[in-house]
């Protein structure tokens, strides 16, 4: 048998992509890290990095070791929290994982109430995307490409929630800001504000609307989020196009409009574990959600 401690050590080397990133994510120093690494691979018999360059990639068992491994750091981080419910005499726990738009505009008052509501459950919400390694949300909030199959897990049921348009975020000020709506064509000239960090399904959603129309927006600013990106748009730096639930409460000197021909869209939808799905505050969460959804739709 060989050490927990160890193993989340190689797997914090293969996601970080180098000894020298894993230490500083984890406050070691990379001798640490590397003595850590030579250990485990004593300990299991395997050879898990070899030399590329300057650095260390993993190797295939190396690889699959780390993606055979993924369930046992699920269960282990499940067991903690159950372990710290055990101390804090809570007679359970719920995790809920969201995207950030998600997390901002709909958990608060689906928290607040939970919380109020089932005082004994541990309840603790994490940002899962990107997904975070060793995390399985009891409910987890993600989004989809319609164009793409939908999310099949064999120990969750997937719920739809809502499919949501995106729109284009403008200074008030912007030729196009008196318009109803803005067909997508219409941005091709402007100034582009793009939030689109990886590839991901709102990236690839995104890039299929502007090939529809026929043309590479002309990107000014890569900002980190929708937050950046309707920071830029408010000084007139340029447009940006995000989901509509990433534009609420937008700031005085920005608008958003609808997008048509085509109207891009991502679906929104719940993955719920079969683990804990017959917790009541399961099923008060997911009703509190799809009331946020419809208020959200009647606005």
């Amino acid at each position: 048998m060989f050490d927990v401690n160890r193993l989340r050590v190689f797997r914090a080397v293969i996601a970080a992509g180098s000894v020298s990133a894993a230490a500083e994510r984890m406050g070691y120093t990379p001798s640490a890290v590397s003595q850590q690494i030579a250990v485990l691979q004593r300990e299991t018999g395997l050879t898990l990095f070899e030399k590329s360059g300057r650095g260390i990639v993993p190797t295939p068992v190396g690889r699959q070791l780390a993606t055979r491994s993924d369930e046992l750091m699920s269960t282990l981080a499940k067991l903690d929290l159950e372990v710290d419910d055990l101390r804090a005499g809570r007679t359970g726990s719920l995790t809920i994982g969201s995207f950030g738009s998600a997390a901002e505009q709909w958990l608060p008052s689906v928290v607040a109430t939970v919380l109020g509501e089932f005082t004994d459950t541990k309840l603790s919400v994490v940002l899962t995307d990107p997904p975070v390694s060793g995390v399985r949300p009891d409910i987890d909030l993600v989004t989809e490409d319609p164009a793409d199959p939908p999310t099949e897990r064999a120990d969750a049921d997937r719920i739809e929630l809502i499919t949501e348009p995106y729109v284009v975020v403008l200074p008030r000020e912007h030729p196009l800001a008196d318009r109803p709506s803005v067909r997508v064509a219409e941005l091709a000239e402007h100034r582009w504000i793009s939030d689109d960090v990886g590839e991901g399904a709102c990236s690839r959603i995104t890039r299929r609307a502007w090939r529809s129309a026929g043309f590479t927006p002309r990107a000014v600013v890569q900002a980190a989020d929708h937050h950046g990106a309707i920071a830029f748009a408010a000084a007139g730096v340029g447009v940006s196009v995000m989901p509509s639930l990433a534009a609420c409460g937008l700031p005085e000197t920005v608008v958003s409009r609808p997008l048509t021909d085509p109207t891009p869209e991502r679906r929104i939808v719940a993955i719920v574990r079969h683990q804990n799905s017959s917790h009541p505050a399961v099923a008060r969460v997911m009703q509190l959600l799809k009331g946020a959804v419809a208020a959200a739709v009647a606005a």
